[in-house]
């Protein structure tokens, strides 16, 4: 079966609808979930989850293990659910945009494809285009939301005039 190459046009259009998926889909994921508040919730857990390691280590007895991972299950829980709730509306999405908006506007270029790597067909370059800049907009996020946490660290310390490096929820106790 012989490949007929995709015209340039449609493929750059594909390639813009990847895009705005893409974009749209990091947007709504930060209105769903506060960034501020899963950063809190996932310190809180390593914390918990060190001194249950450390108390583990110190054959601490079963009931403070027990007591320390009841403390534990409900932040991990909270955690699952803020990171599965952006999934609920933006996989329909996705779906909708892979089958319904792509099949409609390009099933007359079905056997057209692109090179990339290895060729593509429409659907493939749309899930390329995503899965790219999803990764790229991932890690320029976490960068994102590190200097950020930091940059608050910093200004709770200041302005609680402490000096102390704990975490400023840790401050507060």
């Amino acid at each position: 079966m012989s490949t007929v190459p995709m015209p340039p046009m449609i493929a750059a259009s594909i390639i813009a609808i990847g895009i705005a998926y893409a974009i749209f889909s990091v947007v709504l994921q930060r209105k769903l979930v506060d960034p501020k508040r899963m950063r809190e919730i996932q310190y809180k857990v390593n914390m918990l989850s060190k001194d249950l390691n450390a108390m583990i280590k110190n054959n601490a007895s079963k009931e403070e293990i027990s007591n320390k991972q009841k403390e534990l299950m409900p932040l991990m829980s909270e955690n699952m659910k803020k990171q599965f709730k952006p999934m609920i509306v933006i996989l329909p999405i996705f779906f909708l945009v892979y089958y319904v908006l792509l099949g409609a506007l390009y099933s007359g270029v079905a056997n057209d494809t692109v090179y990339f790597i290895m060729p593509l067909n429409y659907k493939g370059l749309f899930f390329a285009t995503v899965l790219i800049l999803g990764f790229i907009l991932s890690i320029v996020i976490l960068i994102y939301d590190r200097i950020k946490a930091k940059e608050e660290q910093k200004q709770s310390q200041m302005t609680e005039g402490t000096g102390s490096s704990l975490h400023p929820q840790e401050i507060n106790k």
